[in-house]
Parts: C-alpha cells; structure tokens; sequence
C-alpha cells in the first residue's frame, strides 16, 4: 500500500514480507535476508568468541560471559537445574537471536535502502532490509518449535500418562475440559508469534513515517524507545517460553 501522508509521499507499508529476488523458483524476501545476516553476524561473533577464549577474559568476553551467566541463572532459577540445563541453549537461543534481530532493524539501511519493483503495473519502493520479526513467518516459525518442544517436555518428564491426565482427567467436566487443555495449548502458539510480530511490525511503521516527517532528533529518540521496546518483547518471548517448559515438566503434585 502506497499512500501520502501532508504531501511526503510513503514507501509501500505491507504486513507481508516482500519479495527482492529469486534463487531459482525459490523466492526470497527482505526478511529472509535480514534472517540470514543476523545468523551470519551471530555464527561470526561465536567463532570470534571461540577463538578468543582465555582464562583471563578482555573485555569481550566479560561482557558475553555476563550475558550467558545472566541467561543461565534465569532459566535455572525458574526451571530448576535438571530441567534448566536441558532446555537453556534453546531459551538463549531465542532470546539472543530475537534481541539481535529487533535491534538491527534499527541500523541505517533499513529505512533507507529501496528498491524500486513493478507492482500491477506500477513502481513501488519496496525496503531491501526489512526487521525479521515483521514477519509473521519468522515469529511463528519460532513459536511452532518452541510449543512443540514444550509438548515433547512433558511427555519426557511426566510419562505419557500424567502428560494426557490433564487432557483426559476422569470428571464429569472430562468432556468439556480436554477441548479447553487443547486450545490453551494451542494459543501459546498464537500468543508468542502474534504479540514479538504485531509489535516489531508496528514500530518498524511508525520508525519509517516518523523519518519521513521529522527532523534528525524525533527520529533519534524514537530509535532509542524503539530499542527498549524490541529489548522487552525478546524478554517476553524468552520468559514465556521458559513457564511453558517448566508448566509442562512439572509434576501433578507441584502444579
């Protein structure tokens, strides 16, 4: 969608990630791009990290031990230490990459860099870079894994049997309060993908329309909001993750 706003006339804003080019028949959007250069830069800073490592650390690596030490502490804190060291790599994971991914679509280049494409018969700017988790895609993509791990957590932890007790619980409600399990379960899914995207996408708009219409400063101090804003839903994506595990890994008598 194109549209003017007091006579600045906008780049396309479209919920859906678009596509810049293709490999192939496969088609790749700016988000897919924006994914892969978050994983390079993350694989990158990891080797450096592994190269560098030494019992007396620089300053490098004191700031990333501090980051993993906090992470672990949290995840162990919460889950307990059998469970915490079990699912903390995924739960780091996540947080890391959400973080990171939020954080550079504040780099210049993401407002900026477009690229002019034909669309019904007439040109559209179209953002090279796009923030990956604007796409729904990519935040759904990360709520399917960590549900249907969640799912696998408590069949490991809790049997088979205490895993569907919940599900199959022997009351007169038994009926009516399997259909609720089910649909709880399934709206961590939309509860995690809808709330990182719906946020991420809706900052990356008003980051655009605000470059457009203001000068250096507004941009400056919404970028610093913006920053705290992606920091937080990467909590929230992480912390969530976190309670669903050790929901599902908990046994009846702890619930």
């Amino acid at each position: 969608m194109v549209g003017k706003l007091f006579g600045l006339e906008l780049p396309e804003i479209s919920m859906g990630a678009e596509v810049i080019f293709h490999i192939g028949p496969l088609p790749i959007t700016n988000t897919i791009l924006t994914t892969w250069l978050t994983m390079a830069l993350l694989i990158t800073v990891a080797i450096l990290i592994r190269k560098r490592l030494s019992l007396l650390p620089d300053t490098f690596q004191s700031i990333v031990e501090i980051i993993v030490e906090t992470l672990y502490n949290l995840v162990t804190g919460v889950a307990g230490e059998k469970l915490g060291r079990k699912i903390f790599p995924l739960i780091a994971t996540l947080f890391i990459f959400i973080l990171t991914a939020n954080w550079m679509g504040l780099l210049p280049g993401f407002a900026s860099i477009y690229r002019e494409m034909e669309h019904h018969g007439e040109i559209i700017k179209v953002p090279l870079l796009r923030p990956a988790n604007s796409d729904l895609n990519t935040t759904l993509a990360m709520a399917l894994i960590t549900v249907i791990l969640v799912q696998v957590a408590g069949i490991a932890y809790r049997g088979i049997k205490g895993y569907l007790k919940e599900f199959i619980t022997p009351t007169m409600l038994a009926p009516l309060m399997a259909p609720i399990h089910l649909i709880s379960e399934l709206s961590h899914i939309l509860s995690l993908s809808a709330r990182l995207f719906g946020n991420i996408f809706g900052g990356d708009v008003v980051l655009m329309v605000i470059f457009y219409m203001l000068p250096v400063l507004a941009p400056a101090v919404f970028m610093i909001l913006e920053s705290l804003f992606g920091f937080i839903q990467a909590v929230i994506f992480s912390v969530l993750s976190l309670i669903y595990f050790t929901m599902a890994a908990a046994e009846e008598a702890e619930h």
